[in-house]
């Protein structure tokens, strides 16, 4: 029986746990525990704290939610008590570094998966992450040679494993993407249904659909709810906000816009970290070229529309740095290794 304490801090970390206990069951014998959302409960993570009470994007966001970052913490390092064979933090690195660097200390292998973004801002924390992390898994091509200072790997990224081309296209439905955290969805679905009432008014033909995972979205009766990102496999084009669904939406070659907002407070101290990139959709990012229309901040819902309405059937996205199918495999047979290699540890030492 081998013993994991892991731990993801928003949705898409959810989704990744999940998809991860999933591919080391076939394996070995695996009693996973730590800092879980409903996805990673459903795979059978045991859950020391729940990711929901703490979900937050934002430096005025995250200060709201400290207390129950701090109850996550505290469960996170009871967890390291267990002594587990290996720790995986996903993403959150304010959150999991410090996790990462006491289960290190402690003899337990660190493995961080979804490295922090530190070719866009915040480039100091590469040494951080080489002081609290034994192996660390990259999502994309180019990360790997930023960690020079710690065992790290290009795995690839999940999405080409689990999302699909689109085979036809409905040109009269539409897709709603909000966001999965309270604050986000706030700040942006107000305006999406604005943008989707005026593209309704020039074409009334459209059916729309949305997806967001919160239970209490006020969706106008017009607009179907969707379970899942694969419900837009169909369709002609979507509205985003930013984040993982953006590289989903592309592997699938659904054209999208992109709008993002912050509190104004989080913006402006973002705008002073964030240096050397030019745009905020990752796969503007990975093309180094506007391909995907965006909006940040000033979200004018007739300016949604427009760009909606004007977008081309297909958009060129450069997905090289996301790798060949198989990501999740690989990043299993990683942690398999590190967990092993604790066991290897412990006998060389009695």
């Amino acid at each position: 029986m081998k013993r994991l304490l892991i731990s993801a801090a928003e949705p898409s970390g959810d989704r990744l746990g999940a998809a991860l206990v999933k591919a080391l069951q076939p394996h070995t014998q695996i009693e996973a525990f730590g800092l879980a959302g409903p996805a990673m409960r459903e795979a059978g993570v045991e859950s020391l704290a729940d990711m929901e009470a703490m979900c937050a994007m934002g430096i005025v966001e995250v200060l709201q939610k400290l207390p129950a970052i701090r109850s996550a913490q505290r469960a996170l390092t009871a967890g390291i008590q267990r002594k587990p064979d290996a720790v995986l933090v996903i993403d959150a690195p304010d959150l999991h570094l410090p996790i990462a660097k006491k289960a290190k200390e402690a003899g337990i292998p660190a493995i961080g998966w979804v490295c922090p973004q530190v070719w866009a801002w915040r480039p100091n924390r590469a040494e951080t992450v080489c002081k609290s992390i034994d192996h660390l898994m990259c999502l994309f091509d180019f990360e790997p040679p930023l960690f020079s200072n710690t065992d790290a790997h290009w795995v690839g990224h999940p999405v080409i494993d689990r999302c699909k081309k689109r085979t036809s296209i409905d040109p009269n439905f539409i897709g709603l993407a909000p966001g999965s955290r309270r604050s986000e969805v706030d700040r942006i679905w107000p305006r999406f249904i604005e943008a989707a009432a005026e593209i309704r008014k020039r074409k009334p033909n459209t059916r729309f659909k949305v997806v967001s995972p919160v239970a209490d979205l006020q969706v106008p009766i017009w607009i179907e709810r969707a379970s899942s990102v694969d419900d837009f496999s169909r369709a002609r084009a979507v509205l985003t906000k930013s984040g993982t669904i953006t590289l989903e939406l592309a592997v699938m070659n659904i054209p999208q816009v992109v709008a993002h907002r912050v509190h104004p407070v989080t913006y402006g101290l973002g705008r002073q970290l964030v240096r050397g990139i030019q745009h905020i959709a990752m796969p503007n990012i990975l093309s180094g070229k506007e391909v995907v229309p965006e909006f940040v901040q000033d979200l004018s819902p007739t300016e949604l529309a427009d760009a909606v309405l004007c977008l081309p059937e297909k958009q060129a996205v450069d997905l090289s740095a996301l790798g060949a199918p198989g990501a999740i495999d690989r990043t299993a047979q990683h942690v398999l290794k590190w967990m092993y290699k604790r066991v290897s540890s412990r006998r060389f030492k009695m």
